[in-house]
């Protein structure tokens, strides 16, 4: 006597919409760790440190290069003077400035980031 088979359950209908990975940005965003719509301002190392560790894909950094000298620069058509001091105390000093800002760059650095320190 042939064996009846049992009867296939019917599936049931799933949204075609699916949730994104949990890593997904959310809308409107750029990042996930990160909210790249928004400039940042204020001293570098002190926003540096409000960041989490391994968020940034790329750093540039164009930091002062202690070559003791002054600048002076006049810009646009209205030929605004705008000047800059480039002057450490000492090299020790310079190394000093620029050691904590490093150490916070390489810390939100994402492994596979580069840095491109412009002066060096």
């Amino acid at each position: 006597m042939p064996r009846q088979s049992e009867p296939t359950p019917k599936k049931k209908a799933r949204a075609v919409h699916e949730e994104p990975a949990p890593y997904a940005a959310p809308a409107g965003k750029s990042s996930a760790l990160l909210d790249t719509r928004v400039v940042y301002c204020g001293d570098n190392l002190e926003q540096l440190r409000k960041l989490p560790p391994a968020c940034v894909d790329l750093i540039y950094i164009d930091p002062p290069f202690n070559s003791n000298r002054n600048y002076e620069v006049f810009w646009g058509e209205t030929k605004e003077k705008r000047a800059f001091e480039d002057r450490h105390e000492s090299t020790k000093a310079y190394i000093d400035y620029m050691r904590p800002r490093c150490v916070e760059l390489a810390r939100v650095l994402k492994k596979t980031g580069p840095i491109y320190y412009h002066g060096l």
